[in-house]
């Protein structure tokens, strides 16, 4: 009777680890990580201390070693190649799935890539990848794919796979080439079991191939393969010579870098933050969007100022105006965060900015008219003033209807200038509903002063 499977506890797993290494040997710590899941390993490796990680790598069996790369996240890996000689480390990317070959050698220096390299067996296979940018379809490629010849019989082709046991990452689809490897169809594993061994491989195959360009951005294979609900897509160039494959797996990891990366870029922070990063390395990029608001805070302000005479005569006005501003920055929020993730899920895009606004008006304009209306009576009831209560209502009426048309505008004008919708979009939008926000509010009062005051 298979026993159940008790849930890794990292913490535990590396005081263990570091007891067994304090108190027994390096053999007796090497097998209890033996023994755990290799996704167990990869956590308990990048967790150790890089003291006592580094005597231990070596140890470790080369195909266990490869099986920990494949799991680790990307900063983590970085650190554990690091740690590895070039002697070893190329034999060993020959053992990992070909994208994460191709993305060790990445990030190392060129001198170490091409002495890690000169050590590989698959180098031929991996090389071309590199020639693609990282965040392209062609960067996302893995050469582990299983191609088959037209002219062959499904005999043949059972043959082919029993022989070489590829050690592609999937099996579902066979594609098929020709003698220049340009792809001709596609086959799946299940056709080819079922059919009669005589029957040919062209006789079997779907011609009609959805694939993708190696330059097309990784974002866009993401979309194509949740449009068509595949498990992989083919990479092929112009002449259709099958560069590699993309599989699900890959591009769900682009799905969360992709909204990691607008998430951030909306907040104004670098696309490898994260909390454990070295506080030196935080600090700059923060700094620099931090004083860029600060920049748009003056202009906020020098609305302020430039009504200093009314406030003086109306002090409850100071009482409204952050609600007025901060009532607009949040509903400017709710419409950018739709359409900068309705844009990197191709739902829209430019051409489309017309309907959009149109859509967003009437949300503005209707919870701007009924957040306006209990600001308004919030105002008469609280401060005994009918100006005041109408000055604030409209206030926020048109800073709200302002705040969903900016929202939607940015993004899309970004996305017209061939620039990230998300870049720090929720900075520009904020900036807009405190201006505007100030300058209807204080505008208003300054109009009708003598029934405030």
């Amino acid at each position: 009777m298979a026993e159940d499977r008790v849930e890794f506890d990292l913490d535990a797993a590396v005081q263990d680890v570091e007891r067994l290494l304090n108190t027994a040997s390096a053999a007796e710590a090497l097998a209890y990580i033996a023994a755990l899941h290799p996704a167990d390993q990869a956590a308990l490796v990048a967790e150790l201390d890089p003291e006592r990680r580094a005597p231990l790598l070596p140890r470790i069996p080369r195909e266990a070693l490869a099986d920990i790369l494949d799991y680790l996240e990307e900063e983590p890996r970085r650190a554990v190649v690091g740690e590895l000689d070039p002697a070893v480390l190329g034999p060993l990317l020959d053992d990992v799935d070909r994208d994460v070959a191709v993305d060790v050698l990445r990030g190392l220096a060129p001198d170490r890539a091409r002495t890690t390299l000169a050590n590989m067996r698959s180098a031929a296979e991996v090389t071309p990848l590199l020639a693609f940018e990282d965040k392209s379809a062609g960067g996302r490629a893995t050469s582990d794919f299983v191609a088959l010849q037209r002219a062959w019989t499904v005999e043949q082709a059972l043959g082919y796979l029993r022989s070489y046991k590829p050690s592609a990452e999937q099996v579902f689809y066979l594609y098929v080439i020709d003698d220049e490897r340009r792809l001709g169809g596609v086959v799946s594993l299940r056709q080819l079991v079922v059919a009669g061994p005589e029957r040919r491989i062209e006789e079997l195959m779907t011609p009609e191939v959805v694939s993708v360009h190696p330059n097309e951005d990784q974002e866009e294979a993401l979309r194509r393969v949740q449009h068509y609900n595949f498990v992989a897509l083919p990479v092929v160039d112009e002449e259709r010579h099958l560069v590699g494959v993309v599989s699900v797996d890959d591009l769900m990891d682009v799905a969360e870098e992709e909204a990691t990366e607008d998430m951030y870029r909306m907040a104004g922070l670098a696309e490898d933050e994260t909390l454990l990063r070295p506080i030196a390395r935080s600090v700059a990029p923060r700094m620099s969007w931090l004083l860029l608001n600060l920049v748009t805070a003056f202009a906020a302000a020098s609305i302020v100022n430039a009504f200093e005479g009314t406030i003086e005569r109306a002090a409850a006005l100071a009482v409204f105006m952050p609600i007025i501003a901060g009532m607009g920055g949040n509903a400017g929020i709710q419409t950018i965060t739709l359409t900068v993730r309705s844009i990197a899920l191709g739902e829209v895009d430019v051409r489309d900015a017309l309907h959009i606004v149109r859509r967003e008006l009437i949300i503005g304009v209707t919870n701007g008219v009924t957040i306006g209306l209990v600001l308004g009576m919030l105002a008469y009831l609280w401060k005994d003033n009918v100006g005041l209560g109408v000055v604030a209502g409209s206030a926020m009426l048109l800073n709200m209807t302002t705040a969903v048309t900016v929202g939607v505008l940015v993004p899309l004008t970004l996305r017209a200038l061939k620039l990230d919708p998300a870049l720090a979009a929720g900075v520009i939008v904020t900036t807009f509903t405190d201006v505007l926000g100030f300058f209807f509010f204080l505008g208003l009062a300054t109009l009708m002063i003598d029934r405030i005051a």
